[in-house]
């Protein structure tokens, strides 16, 4: 072989084995052997303005002749215009982390997560790193794509192959639109009523408005309504980071029906108007309220309101007009007259409007055909006037409303009253079916008084029956109580009548005694009472006498009236029967003996 040849072999020896040598000697760094970054998961949602949160596990094992480390890198791709929140770190001491090196005044605190590193503890075989990460306040709509990885001991360049995955974070705009919304409407004729509610968000405190129609030349001022307005998903409110976002939008209103509406204080009251609607629940648009009036037409308002094609919600409002017809009823259609001039009867009924509308307000007028028996005297200051005005009324609901007036009963006899709404029935454009009252006098004029049978048994129960009349020939009316509805004295009885008292049994006159009462108690306008009494407990003749005063002053002279019925005692009947018949046999057999006698002989 030629020199050169052998000097390239001996460089060549000599170079393997230094190469020999070298793989032999101990490292004096750690070897890396398996390294892995996963997420608890590749995904998250979250609004604008709130955070997403994930968990990072890190893990490594290498030979340990020395402290090996990892760090955290983070790059991210977010939506056009927008930026990436940087990602923060956290680390619970009480983490499923073991054999890694805490940085001092880390554990416990979120940091950059970007830059994280973790060093693994000299002598062990492996190391396991658990990391709450979260991302704050996205401040847009659209998806942000985050890239993990990590890098070892060469710093940012030294990537450890196979680390990296990706968390997609997609954000959603808050809905604090009404679109495919719905909303809570708060409405009242009392403006404080309606601002509670609204402050309060209550939807229990509305209330109904009924208001007169008003005039189409002056439209009156009726009532308020507010609302609170709701998102697609129901909600009025909607979370944002560490507090919430009220929902609010534009509303349109439009009116069907009778009546008119305006936003607030701006504009014409007109068909329609639109809102600003906000459910921050202390400040309040100068839109935000919406006002409500009557245009003249009686008849129910419809209000619609909407955004765009979707009716969040809809209320009524009734306006009434004038009185157009009334059904009238009577306190009392049979009733006596107490003291003329002042004793009363009242007049109600439902008023309604040409809607069928019941009214709680709006005047009418009484008609009677006989103002000297009863009914109001008409005022002189409206020449012609035949009528009397009334415009009180009861109630507190259309269920309840009624027409409440007083008719002065002035003298006995019978009228009629009818219910019209100008000052005569002639000038009247309609006017109610006519109702009669008939007063009674206030004293008894006459009496009849009788038993229920002519003949009863010993200690049998008997009815009494008395019927009071007027001076004009009219029943009693029931239920008065007065000096008039006396007998002139008490009854008089040719034997003991016992009252019965028995509840239910007793008669007409009530529970107590009143056999021999001057006070009488008609039933149902009959003038009628009973009496229900016992018998004697023998047989006899029985009256029983009223009196009547021939006098409305009761000065003394008076009329009787006397009922009459037989007590027959049956053994007494028998005995006597018997008797009779034993009289009669006696009788018999003297005249039988006497005709078989033979006649003396005359002595000559």
């Amino acid at each position: 072989m030629s020199k050169k040849t052998f000097f390239k072999r001996i460089a060549l020896g000599v170079i393997a084995a230094m190469g020999l040598g070298f793989m032999v000697s101990p490292s004096a760094q750690a070897v890396r052997l398996t390294n892995s970054l996963t997420l608890s998961s590749a995904t998250a949602t979250a609004n604008v303005g709130d955070s997403a949160t994930v968990t990072v596990t890190l893990r490594q094992t290498a030979t340990q002749t020395d402290n090996d480390s990892v760090t955290v890198r983070v790059s991210c791709d977010a939506p056009t215009g927008a930026t990436c929140p940087a990602l923060s770190g956290y680390q619970d001491a009480l983490a499923d982390t073991s054999n890694v090196i805490v940085q001092g005044g880390r554990t416990g605190v979120w940091i950059a997560l970007n830059g994280w590193g973790d060093t693994q503890n000299v002598s062990t075989s492996s190391m396991r790193s658990v990391i709450s990460a979260k991302g704050t306040s996205f401040p847009a709509a659209g998806t942000y794509t985050y890239t993990l990885y990590l890098t070892g001991n060469g710093g940012a360049s030294d990537l450890i192959t196979g680390t990296s995955t990706t968390w997609t974070v997609t954000v959603s705009a808050i809905s604090t639109s009404a679109a495919a919304g719905s909303a809570d409407v708060y409405i009242s004729e009392d403006t404080a009523t309606a601002m509670n509610a609204r402050l309060a968000f209550r939807s229990a405190t509305d209330s109904a408005i009924v208001a007169t129609r008003g005039t189409a030349a002056d439209p009156r001022f009726t009532g308020w309504a507010y609302l609170v307005v709701k998102n697609a998903a129901g909600e009025t409110r909607v979370a944002q980071g560490n507090g919430f976002v009220p929902v609010q939008d534009s509303v349109t209103v439009t009116v069907s029906g009778p009546g008119l509406v305006r936003a607030g204080g701006y504009g014409t009251a007109a068909k329609s108007a639109t809102l600003s609607v906000s459910n921050s629940g202390t400040s309040f648009y100068g839109t935000e309220t919406l006002a409500i009036y009557a245009d003249g037409t009686a008849g129910t308002m419809t209000i619609t309101f909407s955004k765009g094609v979707t009716t969040l919600a809809t209320k009524t409002v009734t306006f009434f007009g004038t009185p157009a017809s009334v059904v009238t009823n009577l306190s009392d259609t049979y009733t006596a007259l107490r003291t003329a001039g002042t004793s009363t009867v009242t007049l109600s009924g439902q008023v309604k409007d040409s809607g069928g509308s019941v009214l709680s307000t709006g005047q009418v007028y009484i008609f009677s055909s006989d103002t000297k028996i009863a009914g109001n005297v008409p005022t002189t200051a409206v020449f012609g006037q035949t009528s009397h005005a009334c415009n009180s009324y009861l109630g507190s609901s259309a269920a309840t409303y009624r027409l409440d007036c007083s008719i002065i009963l002035r003298d006995t006899g019978v009228v009629t009253l009818t219910v019209g709404d100008s000052w005569t029935i002639a000038n009247s454009t309609w006017t109610s079916t006519p109702i009669e009252l008939t007063i009674t006098g206030n004293v008894v004029g006459s009496a009849t008084v009788s038993f229920n049978k002519a003949t009863y048994a010993p200690g049998e129960r008997a009815v009494i029956t008395i019927t009071a009349l007027d001076r004009a020939g009219r029943a009693l009316a029931s239920g008065f109580t007065g000096t008039g509805s006396t007998l002139a004295r008490a009854p008089q009885t040719n034997y003991t009548l016992t009252g019965v008292t028995t509840a239910g049994v007793s008669g007409t006159a009530g529970t107590n005694d009143n056999t021999y009462s001057t006070t009488l108690t008609t039933l149902l306008d009959t003038g009628v009472e009973t009496r229900v009494v016992t018998m004697p407990s023998f047989g006899a003749d029985i009256s029983y006498t009223i009196s009547v005063s021939n006098h409305p002053l009761s000065l003394g002279t008076f009329t009787d009236v006397t009922a009459t019925a037989k007590v027959v005692d049956p053994n007494a009947t028998a005995i006597a029967t018997a008797q009779a018949a034993a009289d009669a046999a006696t009788d018999a057999a003297l005249g039988q003996s006497m005709l078989l006698t033979p006649l003396p002989m005359l002595q000559t």
